[in-house]
């Protein structure tokens, strides 16, 4: 029978010869789709505008859909030194992938003993859409880098222009530093004046007019200290400006067009478990109002530990505290910190009556405790001043006005300030309203809720663009 089927077809018997006669003609399938193609091409530029179409169903029977893929296989194909081995299905599924990336396909795959050739068109075309998937994730990375180098650029040029207004203050300053000198110097030179002058109407009147002389010298001296006396203050001004200039350049800050990613974090956490969310040494300033009852003392003792954890060395936790238990307070506040000083908080309004003590209250104590030892700052006198109650938000609110008043004079911009006791968001509203970036927790979540509403209102007011209130 075999010997039949031979001598009529003239076909070998060997299946092996006969698979390599199959992919042969099949090869010579795709090479003559790329041949097809290349002649639909140059017909197209002939055919009459608009008959392109009808031209295919009449000549072919071809749809312009097929021939658009004739075409597509010639232009991508016609060059490639390993089209040869490429048949037409295998071609089409490749035109899935952009043309920068056929031919590297194509190589990587025979470099992995995986050829495209060899492959079947399902199996082609889930390795076309698994190499589409990573040059999209590898696009939407450059891209992501493309972002955040723009924003690096943004941030930089803000930087230059920050630098630039400081450098001009600076400059305005040392011009002012200079007058004083001047000052100082034409004072001194008054003073060294008059001492011969004095010594001078000495000889000359003494003893004849004994009274009239020592008056005049009592004058002269007089004179004498008042120069010194103002030159002292020539001095004492030259001092303060050159402190108030530093500061100025350390507090100097432009809030960002939109508020940054990192600028706010919140999270819900009972101050007892320790806030494992936050890093060792992360954090410069704790700014905290905890509740006063005499049942939440121990929290105190929790928060000194989660500040000495979370703190970086030398970072401060400024603590407002009641007046009834302040020396169970300090003692719980010491377990883990050191205590620096403690400040004075104005709070005009309504007095609090304190029965037990038989007073009225206008102040608070805030506690400043230091992990190891304070290197911070001057920050001018220990009074803060509240505007005003604000219980809007929270049962225990504090003012905005107040908090501003803590919040820049006690830390500079891009400082990490933390929370821990949230209750109505007024720290970190002020926090990242001044250019600090800010964490905060409470063990309630309605306070997280009002805090970042708060946080996302204030940041587009005019309270962004003129300052707190």
């Amino acid at each position: 029978m075999t010997d039949l089927i031979k001598a009529e077809n003239n076909l070998p018997t060997n299946l092996e010869q006969l698979t390599v006669e199959i992919k042969f003609y099949v090869n010579q399938w795709g090479q003559n789709t790329i041949e097809i193609g290349k002649r639909l091409i140059a017909a197209k530029k002939i055919v009459a505008h608009g008959d392109w179409s009808k031209w295919l169903e009449d000549n072919f029977q071809l749809k312009k859909s097929s021939a658009a893929n004739f075409m597509k296989c010639a232009e991508r194909f016609g060059n490639f030194q390993t089209s040869g081995n490429l048949n037409s299905s295998q071609m089409v599924e490749l035109l899935a992938l952009p043309a920068e990336e056929t031919e590297k396909f194509i190589a990587e795959k025979a470099a992995e003993g995986n050829p495209v050739e060899d492959m079947t068109v399902k199996k082609l075309r889930a390795e076309v859409a698994a190499k589409n998937e990573e040059l999209s994730k590898k696009k939407s990375e450059v891209e992501d880098l493309f972002s955040q180098v723009k924003q690096a650029q943004k941030e930089k040029s803000d930087i230059q222009e920050d630098f630039g207004r400081l450098q001009a203050k600076f400059k305005a300053s040392e011009d002012l530093t200079h007058k004083y000198h001047i000052e100082r110097d034409e004072l001194q030179r008054q003073l060294e004046n008059q001492k011969p002058q004095v010594v001078e109407k000495i000889i000359e009147k003494f003893p004849d007019d004994y009274a009239e002389t020592k008056s005049e010298l009592t004058n002269a001296l007089s004179k004498v200290d008042d120069l010194q006396t103002q030159l002292d203050k020539a001095i004492k001004n030259v001092e303060k400006l050159k402190k108030t200039t530093e500061r100025l350049e350390r507090k100097q800050y432009t809030l960002q067009e939109k508020l940054p990613a990192d600028a706010c974090k919140l999270f819900q956490a009972d101050i007892r478990d320790g806030l494992p969310q936050i890093s060792d040494e992360s954090v410069d300033f704790i700014i905290t109002d905890p509740p006063y009852s005499r049942e939440y003392i121990p929290l105190y003792g929790e928060l000194s530990k989660v500040a000495a954890r979370v703190l970086k060395d030398g970072g401060s936790l400024v603590c407002m505290v009641g007046q009834s238990y302040l020396p169970e307070i300090v003692a719980e506040l010491s377990k883990s910190m050191n205590y620096h000083w403690c400040m004075c908080y104005l709070t005009f309004g309504a007095s609090p009556q304190l029965w037990q003590k038989r007073t009225n209250t206008f102040w608070k104590p805030l506690l400043w405790f230091v992990k190891g030892k304070y290197t911070g700052d001057w920050n001018g006198n220990d009074v803060m001043q509240s505007t005003g109650n604000d219980k809007k938000f929270h049962q225990w609110g504090q003012s905005i006005g107040g908090m501003k008043d803590i919040v820049e004079r006690l830390t500079n911009p891009n400082d990490v300030v933390l929370d821990p006791f949230l209750g109505g968001g007024t720290t970190g509203v002020t926090a990242i309203l001044s250019g600090r970036k800010f964490i905060g927790a409470d063990i309630e979540q309605k306070c997280l809720d009002t805090t970042l509403e708060r946080v996302k209102e204030s940041y587009g007011s005019s309270e962004r663009k003129n300052g707190l209130a």
